[in-house]
């Protein structure tokens, strides 16, 4: 394996020179333009590695940013890590995912973890989900942080998040458009701004048009969506909903097996609109209409708000804006 010094005698630089170009500090030294090529050059034919180690202890960096999501079987966030990796990579740092099954015990060992492991900044997904427990925690890390999804306190912690009320919003107003009138909203937990966020769009637009909301709270899961949907459709025709407006896909895709279950056709009886644009949507039957978000610019917008954060930069929230794509399960119908 080639060392620093064998990439020096090849060059014709010293060792300092090398390492001033391969591995430079906080502090960089000027290297004349055509003397870091022909050390490079001389890295690259020797297959020369830098020791992460060594660059760390120059720098003072572990060249790690933690990354806290809430879950991996959720299709959404394995997206966002991946925007967030590609950034990582491109700025030469490595990501430590933990996965902390949206549980406030687990999400503080992952912290103790990551700040043992002298991470360079930390970026936790979920967090309009975030207990006051966690955020504290975060907080007292003492770690550069940022939160993606707008978090429900007051703490000072920057955060990437989706305009979910505007998007909210349009998704409502184009079940309107489309001759609905009777509109529910299949909500999650109010206490998630996520979710919150959602349920005010759609009241929003009802209000717009002068008709009454009528939200069906659950606990954001598929089966207490399926539950709540099927309670719905056992209600007389003439009062049951012509739409839903689910406040995520899994949510959606529950309502429809609920209508399937009760013989209510979909879109003929009742459209639905999910949020997410899950992978899947597009191959269901019939497909599903729903809010896309820009997960992979999530993860992407968080990272560079973090290297921000790691220089010392003050930061602002970024807000990133979501559509409706329309499929089959919203179409028109005689």
């Amino acid at each position: 394996m080639a060392t620093i010094a064998d990439v020096a005698r090849r060059a014709r630089v010293s060792i300092a020179t090398v390492s001033r170009v391969l591995s430079p500090g906080p502090v960089p030294h000027p290297v004349h333009p055509e003397t870091a090529a022909r050390v490079r050059a001389a890295a690259a034919a020797l297959d020369y590695i830098p020791s992460a180690l060594a660059r760390g202890l120059a720098s003072r960096r572990s060249g790690l940013l933690g990354f806290l999501v809430p879950s991996l079987a959720d299709p959404h966030y394995p997206q966002i890590a991946r925007g967030a990796e590609d950034v990582a990579r491109l700025a030469g740092l490595s990501l430590l995912v933990c996965n902390t099954l949206g549980d406030p015990d687990r999400a503080a060992a992952y912290l103790r973890l990551l700040r043992s492991r002298h991470v360079d900044a930390l970026i936790v997904s979920g967090g309009s989900a975030l207990t006051a427990a966690t955020l504290a925690a975060i907080t007292d890390s003492h770690l550069p942080a940022v939160l993606i999804g707008r978090p429900a306190s007051d703490q000072a912690i920057a955060y990437v998040c989706v305009d979910n009320r505007a998007a909210a919003r349009q998704a409502t107003l184009h079940l309107l458009d489309s001759g609905r009138t009777r509109v529910v909203h299949l909500a999650g937990p109010r206490g998630q701004t996520t979710m919150a966020d959602r349920a005010a769009g759609y009241g929003q637009a009802l209000a717009e048009r002068g008709l009454p909301a009528a939200l069906l709270e659950t606990d954001g899961s598929a089966d207490g969506a399926l539950a709540a949907m099927r309670a719905l459709l056992e209600t007389p025709a003439r009062v049951r909903p012509d739409a839903i407006f689910a406040a995520a896909d899994r949510m959606a895709v529950a309502a429809m097996a609920a209508a399937s279950d009760a013989g209510v056709a979909v879109p003929g009886d009742l459209a639905v609109m999910g949020f997410d644009d899950l992978a899947l949507d597009a191959y269901l039957r019939p497909s599903l209409s729903s809010v896309t978000q820009p997960a992979r610019e999530l993860g992407e917008a968080a990272i560079r708000l973090a290297l921000r954060l790691v220089a010392g930069e003050s930061v602002r929230p970024v807000v990133l804006q979501a559509r409706p794509v329309l499929r089959q399960s919203t179409a028109r119908t005689a």
